[in-house]
């Protein structure tokens, strides 16, 4: 756009032609662990539904930018976001994924912990040494609970895969998100299989983008209208739509 205004110097009136650049509009994508209620594939519209889909579609709402999801199992995140094929992610925050991110906005604070079947009590973090635990590679609990070698743990590749070991007896308890574990047991039907969780923390979601990216200068951008979105309400609004 061009603007034209008068300016004077030493008395001497001059017109000053300015020439506006027009902002910069970047196909950025964004990828994240596919779990309900955090995101998912809907089956009957086959849309992608949950908390960050939600949250990505009023962040993409608020700017020029077009924004791409990818929903994907918690081992390929990393991998994707090391080499720069994935712009930016919203997740918890990660130690080796601290090596390649460059660290954002705090989105909201997840509830850690350990959720055992209902026929085992955990009152207390020593009880921890009498179960076997379910436990994604990565993720943080606590640095006490991550190194403790007194807790005997399966390593899996998702919630629902240490949900189903439960189900069946292979394993006591699972580790991880409290929230998101309780609705995927409620959503496969094994709500009734779970006790009373442990909570250990709470673990904070950030707004990270890859340093291998060559689009992560939108991450100044990208925080100011997060902050905007938790100022005015939405994000509370999308937090109780996908409870």
């Amino acid at each position: 756009m061009s603007v034209f205004y008068t300016a004077f110097k030493k008395g001497v009136a001059v017109l000053v032609f300015l020439v506006s650049t027009p902002a910069i509009s970047l196909d950025l994508n964004f990828i994240t662990l596919e779990v309900a209620p955090w995101a998912y594939h809907d089956k009957v519209s086959n849309k992608l539904k949950g908390i960050f889909p939600d949250l990505v579609r009023e962040i993409d709402s608020r700017t020029l930018h077009t924004i791409n999801m990818t929903l994907t199992p918690y081992v390929r995140i990393d991998r994707e976001l090391e080499s720069g094929r994935q712009d930016c992610t919203m997740l918890i925050r990660g130690v080796e994924r601290d090596k390649f991110v460059i660290l954002g906005e705090l989105i909201l604070d997840h509830p850690m912990g350990v959720i055992p079947r209902k026929d085992i009590s955990l009152v207390k973090y020593e009880d921890l040494t009498k179960v076997t635990v379910s436990v994604l590679r990565d993720l943080n609990i606590t640095d006490k609970f991550d190194l403790d070698k007194k807790i005997k743990k399966q390593y899996d590749t998702d919630y629902e895969m240490g949900l189903r070991k439960m189900n069946h007896k292979r394993l006591d308890a699972i580790a991880g998100a409290i929230p998101t574990i309780q609705y995927l047991a409620k959503t496969n039907g094994m709500e009734n299989m779970l006790g009373e969780p442990l909570e250990l923390s709470s673990e904070p979601v950030f707004f990270q983008c890859s340093r291998n990216s060559q689009k992560n200068h939108v991450i100044n951008e990208f925080n100011s209208i997060i902050r905007q979105i938790k100022s005015d309400g939405v994000l509370d609004e999308i937090l109780k739509k996908n409870e």
